[in-house]
């Protein structure tokens, strides 16, 4: 497992038939309805059609790894996540003999979601010698010896180009060494924001991975097709 491919907004372990995707966040516009804030109900559609282009590419796979907040609400289950939830895993589970979801940060209550689809929910997963996990906590079977690739999600990676006046901002993904790891960075699947800018934001440390080590990471940003923009440390300043 190897070799690995960017598939959009997505990540593939071809020669296993290993499809990974982030940070799907479903149920964020009644979360943010119930804020007083209103948008539109587009959330669902745009996910369908993202996860079609990307099967029309790869065709069936062997499993689905979701790297946690499948839903947005924390302490709930809301009407949305219910009905959008349950169709997203529906479609996946159409797709691949086998679905796994990494529990994350938003995912505190999840399980009702999983039994009803019969799907199982890990801290983190290991496939061979690849760690899965969200990525807001540290596991020890992460650093395992036998471990060489962690692969995660939760930090939202993008990055924000600007040319004079004008700055636009792009999901991108993630690549590095940790502590004698090889290391994935997934950006959210989530289609509505594109991120928090890596380039930018100093005030929190949004894995457990020392945000200064990011600088030495490679950043492929996600357009219409995947660009390898180099290191993040050359590309701008990250405190």
């Amino acid at each position: 497992m190897d070799e690995y491919k960017f598939i959009n907004k997505a990540l593939l372990f071809p020669m296993e038939k290993i499809l990974v995707l982030a940070d799907l966040h479903i149920g964020h516009e009644e979360a943010m309805n119930k804020a007083g804030i209103f948008l539109p109900r587009v959330q669902f559609k745009q996910t369908i059609e993202d996860l079609g282009k990307i099967f029309s590419e790869v065709g069936k796979v062997s499993m689905v790894i979701i790297l946690g907040d499948l839903k947005h609400e924390f302490g709930t289950i809301s009407d949305q996540e219910w009905k959008e939830t349950l169709a997203v895993l529906d479609y996946l589970k159409g797709k691949a003999k086998k679905v796994v979801l990494i529990k994350g940060n938003h995912d505190t209550i999840l399980g009702p979601i999983a039994r009803r689809k019969e799907v199982e929910i890990r801290d983190f997963y290991v496939h061979e010698k690849i760690c899965f996990i969200h990525g807001d906590k540290q596991y020890s079977e992460v650093l395992d010896k036998q471990i060489e690739m962690v692969v995660m999600g939760h930090r939202h990676p993008a990055i924000t180009l600007r040319e004079g006046s004008k700055a636009e901002t792009y999901k991108c993904f993630l690549v590095g060494k940790w502590k004698g790891k090889r290391v994935i960075i997934l950006p959210s699947f989530f289609p509505m924001i594109e991120g928090t800018d890596i380039l930018g934001e100093s005030r929190q440390n949004y894995l457990f991975i020392p945000q200064k080590d990011l600088k030495n990471f490679k950043a492929f940003i996600v357009g219409d097709k995947i660009y390898d923009f180099g290191k993040v440390g050359k590309i701008g300043r990250l405190n």
